[in-house]
């Protein structure tokens, strides 16, 4: 997919930034040479794709061995047709024979792009540079010819008009030519860089109006929020996994941030994930691992293109996460019905991640209307034993006596309270978090404690707004240099209610290992700067 889409490692000498920033808001088909394959929406809003274009506009990576362009191409010239211009871009396209491959106000062939959006999606220095030298950007290997320039160097199936041998490696043979000259290319027709220019203007002569509209509307954008920077852009960027698609800079897919699709069969409904592929909400409104930001994109498939991939995956039925029990839910009365949604919202911390008829926390799934979603097996496996059943989830085990544990499970599937329409979180408002599980115990800290207690304890991790009593800020030094480490170790290990703090924080007794605990109490020591009183330490004499 690589070899096929975009280079974003020079993003920022490739497109208008303008058209970036609606691109990414409103992705269209471009490319008809990836077959089914498309560009996906992101639900981007516009200070996150704004913060993206941002970043995206700061990347100019080219292979760094090819000599400088041509002077004639290096720098901006007018992109406007002149009058009484010496050469002609219409006969320049028939010269070239351009739209026998590219469509130019025609539908374009299906391998290619149309050529009169060019206007407003690229830069004109790059349209020039490009034509002059499409494989510096592409790599040798590119379709498009180069009619222009040639590098003075061997290339493939070549020798060097130099009368070298040819070379496997052909920029090891690359010249160094002195700043400013054009000593490192050869013109392979009289007059390229005049065409090039010509031929430039001819195309920048369609779709003024839209590219004025889409700067305006850029324009507008960035007097609305002064405030974001590339930097931002950045986490979007490794957020929403770019480089899966993208070549850039060499850089590889950080990790799979996403479920595992080998038992979709046995976790969901297929009418729901039908309906799913068509239009994807946010199950998780801030990453599959809670604070990374991915997101589902949103390929726009059709009817039948979600028919079709629905009935793939619900064949999907290995792995443990498709280990069925024999789980049946069964109508409970009303008096058991309401036990279940007491033990829910007062005494459980299933609502500290899960919302419940629009009350709970963003780190989980909706819980609303549930048995629309899930398959009643999976549902009741998930409560059991969560580790076991979907290998690395964050969601904790929570051990409840068999009576109980069936009374959850039968009222999650019972009730329909009306789901409140999903949305993301913003990856502006929210920095996404990036963490290794084998990186030790920072890491540990981010993936399981960093959603409610922030990254650095100051309890403004991305889910703390949305719990009814503010979490423990673990950086307040005055706070717990009052707590012995004996103390903390059980808030982890058995949850806030056992010291008499909030029900929605979970015990992670039956999840993390003794070792990690103590590694997260000696890891709290760090944030606040403090060690546990004298008196617990058996210093008092």
């Amino acid at each position: 997919m690589r070899e096929l889409t975009p280079d974003l490692g020079h993003a920022g000498l490739r497109f208008n930034p303008a058209y970036l920033f609606d691109f990414l808001q409103n992705p269209v088909r471009v490319r008809h040479h990836i077959g089914r394959a498309r560009m996906p929406g992101f639900h981007l809003s516009e200070r996150e794709s704004l913060a993206l274009t941002l970043y995206l506009g700061q990347q100019t990576r080219v292979a760094d061995a090819w000599p400088d362009f041509p002077t004639a191409l290096a720098t901006p010239q007018a992109t406007q047709a002149k009058e009484g211009s010496e050469i002609n871009g219409p006969a320049l396209i028939a010269k070239y024979q351009c739209s026998k491959c590219h469509g130019l106000d025609t539908p374009a062939p299906q391998e290619t792009i149309d050529l009169t959006s060019v206007a407003y999606r690229l830069n004109p220095t790059w349209v020039r540079q490009y034509l002059a030298a499409p494989y510096v950007f592409d790599g040798l290997d590119t379709k498009m010819p180069t009619y222009f320039f040639e590098p003075r160097v061997a290339r493939k199936g070549q020798a060097a008009k130099s009368g070298e041998t040819q070379d496997s490696n052909p920029k090891s043979e690359i010249r160094n030519p002195k700043p400013g000259s054009d000593e490192g290319w050869a013109e392979i027709v009289p007059g390229a860089a005049a065409e090039i220019n010509a031929l430039t203007r001819y195309l920048f002569s369609f779709n003024g109006e839209k590219r004025r509209q889409l700067e305006q509307r850029y324009r507008e954008a960035r007097t609305r929020h002064p405030d974001l920077t590339p930097a931002h852009g950045e986490r979007i960027f490794r957020a929403l996994n770019c480089v899966a698609c993208h070549a850039f800079g060499g850089k590889e897919t950080e990790w799979k941030n996403a479920p595992d699709l080998s038992f979709e069969g046995s976790r969901v409904r297929r009418s729901w994930l039908v309906a799913f592929l068509q239009k994807p909400t946010a199950v998780r409104p801030f990453g599959f691992y809670p604070g990374t930001g991915s997101r589902m994109p949103d390929f726009r498939l059709s009817v039948e293109e979600a028919e079709q991939l629905a009935d793939f995956l619900s064949q999907q039925k290995g792995g443990r996460g498709s280990n069925e029990v024999g789980f049946r839910p069964r109508r409970l009365s009303a008096f058991s019905f309401a036990k279940a949604e007491s033990l829910l919202k007062n005494k459980l911390p299933c609502l500290g991640c899960h919302r419940l008829a629009g009350q709970g926390g963003r780190i989980g799934p909706d819980l609303s209307n549930l048995k629309a979603r899930l398959q009643p097996d999976f549902v009741y496996r998930m409560v059991r034993d969560p580790q076991h059943t979907v290998p690395g989830t964050v969601m904790p085990r929570h051990d409840l006596p068999p009576k109980r544990l069936e009374l959850i499970v039968h009222f999650l599937l019972q009730q329909a309270a009306p789901q409140v329409e999903p949305a993301y979180l913003s990856l502006v408002a929210h920095p996404p978090l990036f963490y290794d599980d084998g990186a030790g115990t920072d890491a540990l800290y981010l993936k399981y404690c960093a959603a409610c207690h922030g990254p650095t304890g100051h309890a403004d991790g991305f889910n703390a707004a949305f719990l009814p009593v503010k979490p423990t800020r673990h950086a307040d030094a005055a706070y717990l240099s009052q707590r012995p480490d004996d103390t903390l170790f059980d808030g982890i290990f058995a949850g806030g209610a056992i010291l008499n703090k909030s029900h929605t924080m979970p015990a992670w007794g039956g999840t993390l290992s003794r070792e990690q605990i103590r590694a997260l109490v000696a890891h709290l020591r760090k944030l606040c700067r403090c060690t546990e009183p004298e008196w617990a330490n058996n210093k008092v004499k």
